[in-house]
């Protein structure tokens, strides 16, 4: 299986694309305008947004090794961008002109999905990582 996967992950360009449009994704859905919360939710104790962001950066820096895979430092860069991705979002939520409002724990949110992003990496490529 893990011979398949690798094959797979060959197809650069395909994960290139894909990267660039979770990108996008996740700049519009950081900054668009807040719309009427119907009816929030926990799970685990953990409010809706830490766990959609904790499950958006883990993708997101999956996606991004994936795009990178053929690189010899693809995990500190995947980890760099969807870390830097995430700071840069909450940081533009300053900006009144978005009407989102900046959190730290959103923050932490994307750093400990990006950090798990990168260890679930690393326990299935273990023997295959260049690094």
């Amino acid at each position: 299986m893990q011979r398949i996967i690798l094959s797979w992950l060959q197809a650069d360009k395909f994960f290139k694309v894909l990267a660039l449009f979770a990108t996008f994704i996740v700049v519009y859905l950081s900054l668009k305008r807040p719309g009427q919360e119907s009816s929030s939710w926990t799970f685990l104790f953990f409010r809706q947004d830490i766990v959609l962001h904790f499950s958006c950066y883990f993708l997101l820096t999956v996606v991004y090794f994936a795009a990178l895979f053929k690189h010899n430092s693809a995990i500190k860069t995947s980890f760099s961008f969807s870390f830097f991705i995430g700071c840069l979002m909450e940081l533009l939520q300053l900006i009144s002109f978005f009407e989102r409002t900046f959190d730290l724990a959103d923050i932490a949110a994307n750093f400990t999905g990006s950090f798990c992003g990168i260890l679930l990496i690393q326990i299935l490529f273990a023997d295959s990582l260049k690094e």
